[in-house]
C-alpha cells in the first residue's frame, strides 16, 4: 500500500552512472573509484542486482562542498 504522504525522489533527480559521470565531467571509472574510496562522495542507490542510480541533488551538494 502506498501512503499519500510518501514523497519519493523525483525521477528527474535520479541519474544512471553514465549520466552522473557526464554531469560531473569525469569518466565512469573515476566515478566508480570515488564512490568506493571517498567517504564524502554520495552513495549510489541500488535498485536491482545490476541497476543503480545517483541523486543529482546529492552530487550537486558534493560539488559545492569541494569548492575552494
Amino acid at each position: 500500500m502506498i501512503h499519500a504522504n510518501h514523497n519519493p525522489t523525483p525521477a528527474s533527480d535520479l541519474l544512471r552512472p553514465k549520466q552522473a559521470a557526464a554531469y560531473l565531467n569525469m569518466h565512469r571509472v573515476t566515478l566508480h573509484n570515488l564512490s568506493e574510496r571517498d567517504s564524502t562522495f554520495p552513495r549510489k542507490i541500488k535498485a536491482g542486482q545490476r541497476l543503480c542510480y545517483y541523486r543529482k541533488s546529492e552530487l550537486e551538494a558534493w560539488l559545492q562542498s569541494r569548492e575552494v
